[in-house]
């Protein structure tokens, strides 16, 4: 692969900084490589009584509706991670109005100090978020990682 010299520690894979390929600065951090690359998010429907945050890791409860993902060392006790949530979302106690929410399924996202990723306090270590989206279902194409450090 050819060397991109570039000035931008945050630049892609081709060399652009970030800054210039993202829609704003708060995305720069939150992605972590090109492969897989960001896709367009799609648009699934919220559970009841939901309040979630832009970037927040999302999953599905049992009747195939968004809440936040959460770890358990039990499987199937867990909410899987299948993505990211692209833009905040809140449905009323009985969502009558089919809120969906926006996730992204596929990326390269990043996990360290400066991530802006929205996780559930039971994702309390790095090598918890590193290994979420790892069996996760299909659509899902999303690395969890730190940003690599620049080379010079």
């Amino acid at each position: 692969m050819a060397t991109y010299n570039t000035s931008f520690s945050n630049a892609d894979g081709w060399g652009r900084p970030a800054f210039e390929v993202l829609d704003d600065y708060t995305m720069s951090v939150l992605l972590a490589g090109v492969t897989p690359p960001l896709g367009d998010p799609m648009s699934v429907t919220l559970a009841n009584n939901q309040t979630l945050a832009k970037y927040t890791v999302v999953g599905l409860d049992a009747s195939g509706k968004l809440v936040k993902a959460t770890w358990n060392a039990t499987a199937a006790n867990a909410i899987k991670p299948i993505g990211v949530l692209a833009q905040a979302a809140q449905s009323d106690a009985t969502n009558s109005k089919g809120i969906r929410g926006l996730v992204y399924y596929s990326g390269c996202f990043n996990i360290d100090e400066k991530s802006v990723l929205v996780w559930d306090a039971s994702f309390d270590t790095e090598q918890k978020k590193h290994d979420a989206f790892v069996g996760s279902p299909a659509p899902c194409q999303i690395i969890a990682r730190r940003r690599l450090a620049p080379t010079s």
